[in-house]
């Protein structure tokens, strides 16, 4: 009986090593997502556009706070890939133009993206520094405006953050910029 008891244990070991192996890979990946927040007082109307939406336009502006920043071309260039990555999953098109235009082809609707204030942490930045990096975060606006006729059909903000303390898994800034792009696509679409 006593030989049993000894062959059961690593079998147990084996096991509580398992999970919490599963554990930990749960919480890592966890913390990979980026989140959207929203004010409390957030509209819950879906974005109205009159017509059939097939492509959405970003012009990204900031503040004067947020283009003085050095890194601005470089958060700014983000949101390019973003939006063709968040389009294309949805089945439109997707592009940054640096104006309004007055007319799209195929239909579609114009989002203003104002970012009032952003900390850029890049993907090695946050693996080769860790924690000394700092907190990403994004504080944006944007107005979803109809084209033709440049009729504002909603404005929305998104908030995006992390900690540092995440570690290396933590959401960086492009990931919150595509957290960001997804959520307005899926407006756009009236979702």
């Amino acid at each position: 009986m006593h030989a049993d008891s000894l062959a059961v244990q690593p079998v147990r070991r084996a096991r509580a090593f398992r999970s919490l192996v599963l554990l930990a890979a749960a919480s890592f990946l966890s913390a990979c997502a980026a989140t959207v927040q929203r004010p409390a007082a957030a509209p819950v109307d879906p974005v109205a556009i009159n017509g059939d939406v097939r492509q959405v336009v970003l012009v990204v502006e900031g503040s004067d706070a947020a283009r003085a920043q050095d890194d601005w071309a470089d958060f700014r260039a983000l949101w390019n890939d973003a939006i063709r990555t968040s389009a294309s999953a949805a089945g439109l098109q997707g592009s940054v133009r640096d104006s309004r235009p007055a007319s799209l082809d195929p239909t579609g609707v114009v989002v203003v993206v104002r970012v009032d204030s952003y900390r850029y942490v890049s993907t090695g930045a946050r693996y080769g520094l860790g924690v000394m990096t700092g907190n990403a975060h994004i504080k944006a606006s944007a107005q979803f405006i109809e084209v033709p006729g440049g009729r504002v059909a909603a404005t929305r903000t998104y908030d995006t953050t992390s900690s540092a303390w995440q570690g290396i898994f933590a959401p960086m800034t492009t990931k919150q910029v595509q957290a960001i792009t997804d959520q307005i696509v899926a407006e756009a679409r009236g979702g």
